[in-house]
């Protein structure tokens, strides 16, 4: 039974958002949500006066837009920056190893001063990102896409780990349903990713988790393969798929040709791998307490992997589940979800926590009994019109193109359009329980409704955005 939340209570949580991680989940969920939008609202505007003297990304949208304050949610339409700004660098310039053009790109997105950032040695984007990691508190996160290069989001050492707690909160209990206590270090952490270390987020959460929750225990750890995926690795094998995806061929460095091959016999070599990972985190862990983490293509190729070895995994039967998204260019073949429950006859769907967030927020969302997802509230989920920028009303039930603002970190903007189109019951009321809106478990990208177009307009000023994206580039 929750507590009745008092008027105290809200005005810590305003005070320092950060507060919002003390209270449980079932806590969390009860708040009255029309004193959380007043708080998302207050910090909403204290973010960006704080930041726009400190970011010059933020100050020149702000200028194009022409807004000096915030006055309600629908300004996020015209001060979050789009999800392409963070790739937004010059790929000849990483080509070309001009990584102090990087640099100067990178400063305008932090408040970290990144002068001491000595770039002239640098052959790769790796040893750039090295070399920035090893003079400042930056900890950029890199993904890859479809358009070749890798977005760089300027994460530092200040909320690194949120995304041990915006992991780890949402698979507690909630009411009746299954949860675990995932930073109580005794959960055998078992995630299919390609590696142990590397700047995705899924090695990010690993490290922070291991080093806050695991006494730096690397034995509570189990990944399909070990070492690093470095960001190497991954800005040429985006320029692979989309030489590919293009029909045309890359000229490449010797150094390249090295990791090309490297890739090329780590991809043949699939089978050895899932078969060593399978007989490690399955296997040998019968039994024990275990939080797999990772995507519903990996937990998918987990259970095909335990059919082929007619393998059934038998972990300890208060180990948990959290998946979900994750399936970019990846077809399920039919019955695949018949599969995951043959081989997990324990755990699925019982003890199973289907989540969607993205690295661009700590606000992520998990999955209720009823299909819904339910963003932590303390970011704002706001919608737009595709088509328009208009925003949506926040009343109701809307389908749009999904907008965020988290308002935990300091050191950059943390307000984002998103590809997605989402639809969100504003007036709440889910038959879960939980209190505020929530959105149907139906995520579409809009470039793939569109035949792979995803033109982020902005209504009043409709070319603030191709206007931030140019001043970066000459920024850097």
């Amino acid at each position: 039974m929750t507590s009745t939340p008092t008027a105290n209570l809200y005005e810590r949580l305003e005070e320092d958002p950060w507060r919002f991680l003390e209270l449980s989940q079932e806590e969390l969920f009860d708040l009255d949500y029309a004193e959380v939008e007043k708080i998302q609202l207050a910090l909403f505007q204290r973010r960006f006066r704080d930041l726009k003297p400190k970011l010059r990304a933020l100050q020149r949208l702000a200028e194009e837009v022409g807004l000096e304050e915030v006055s309600g949610f629908d300004d996020l339409t015209r001060l979050a920056m789009p999800h392409t700004m963070f790739k937004s660098y010059s790929a000849l310039d990483v080509q070309k190893a001009r990584f102090d053009k990087l640099t100067r790109w990178l400063q305008a997105l932090t408040t970290h001063d990144l002068s001491g950032v000595h770039a002239e040695h640098c052959e790769s984007i790796e040893q750039w990102l090295l070399e920035v990691e090893r003079v400042t508190p930056l900890r950029p996160v890199t993904s890859s896409g479809t358009s070749g290069k890798i977005s760089l989001f300027p994460l530092s050492t200040v909320e690194e780990t949120l995304f041990v707690d915006k992991n780890t909160y949402i698979v507690e209990p909630y009411r009746d349903e299954p949860g675990i206590d995932a930073k109580s270090g005794e959960y055998v952490f078992v995630c299919p990713w390609p590696s142990r270390y590397g700047r995705h987020n899924i090695p990010l959460i690993m490290r922070v988790l291991k080093e806050n929750c695991y006494d730096g225990r690397e034995d509570m750890f189990i990944t399909l393969d070990d070492g690093t995926l470095t960001a190497d690795e991954m800005w040429l094998n985006g320029r692979l798929q989309r030489a590919q995806a293009l029909g045309e061929e890359l000229e490449l460095s010797p150094a390249e040709q090295a990791i090309a091959s490297a890739l090329a016999t780590r991809a043949s070599n699939a089978d050895e791998r899932w078969t060593r990972f399978i007989e490690n985190a399955v296997v040998g862990l019968k039994g024990q307490k275990v939080m797999f983490y990772g995507a519903l293509m990996n937990l998918y190729l987990m259970a095909e992997a335990c059919r082929k070895m007619d393998i059934f995994v038998e972990w300890h039967p208060d180990s948990m589940i959290m998946t979900g998204g994750g399936a970019k260019g990846f077809s399920f073949p039919e019955g695949w979800r018949d599969v995951v429950a043959e081989r997990f006859p324990h755990h699925v769907p019982g003890r199973v926590k289907e989540v969607y967030g993205m690295t661009e927020s700590s606000s992520t969302a998990v999955c209720c009994p009823h299909d819904k997802l339910h963003p932590l509230p303390w970011g704002i989920t706001h919608l737009m019109d595709p088509a328009t920028g208009q925003s949506l009303p926040r009343t109701g039930t809307q389908t749009g193109r999904m907008v965020v603002f988290d308002p935990m970190p300091t050191t950059f903007w943390a307000g984002v359009i998103t590809g997605d189109q989402v639809t969100v019951h504003f007036d709440g009321g889910c038959a879960c329980g939980r209190k505020g809106p929530f959105m149907d478990n139906d995520i579409n990208r809009i470039s793939e409704l569109n035949g792979g177009d995803d033109k982020i307009v902005c209504a009043r000023t409709p070319q603030a955005f191709q206007s931030l994206e140019d001043f970066l580039a000459k920024a850097s």
